[in-house]
């Protein structure tokens, strides 16, 4: 129950986050993907279907508050969580290099994702100016901002492991 409630207020910090503070800190017409760093790095940690269950609420919640059709968001961030976490198994807790690198590849699949069901099929089929304008920027940025989250993520998920395993001992 600790873990739900705690992954719902980051899912709820990080939204906000991304939609407030780091609008006004955008570089190049771009903010991080605060969500992908958070779905991305539990799946890394937790595996695939903690990835999938945070990535799925990450984007019911973008969804609800900006999307133009429920559920497109939603199954972005569960593929790019279910995909992600399958990396659980080469996982190390001392290693910052291989989370990141999932994570810039979570925001690219993402990008390309975004960029087939939200502008190819309406007919806007210049995909180069799109990944030069959007993906790739956002990617760099969204890296940068990992390299920091990403280690407050793992002791929080650490936190809640440790608090899990003192439960079960009577």
């Amino acid at each position: 129950m600790k873990k739900i409630l705690a992954y719902g207020g980051l899912i709820l910090l990080f939204l906000l986050l991304q939609c407030s503070f780091f609008v006004h800190l955008s570089l190049a017409d771009v903010v991080p993907n605060l969500l992908i760093i958070l779905t991305a790095s539990i799946a890394i940690i937790n595996g695939s279907l903690e990835g999938c269950l945070v990535g799925f609420c990450c984007g019911l919640l973008l969804d609800l508050m900006f999307g133009p059709y429920i559920g497109m968001y939603a199954f972005g961030y569960m593929l790019c969580g279910y995909l992600t976490g399958i990396g659980n198994r080469l996982f190390y807790k001392e290693d910052l290099t291989f989370p990141v690198l999932m994570i810039a590849a979570a925001d690219l699949f993402y990008g390309f994702y975004m960029y087939v069901f939200g502008f190819m099929i309406r007919g806007r089929l210049n995909v180069l100016f799109y990944l030069r304008r959007i993906i790739l920027p956002e990617a760099v940025y969204t890296v940068i901002i990992a390299v920091f989250l990403y280690r407050i993520i793992l002791l929080i998920t650490e936190h809640l492991e440790k608090k899990g395993s003192e439960n079960l001992i009577v």
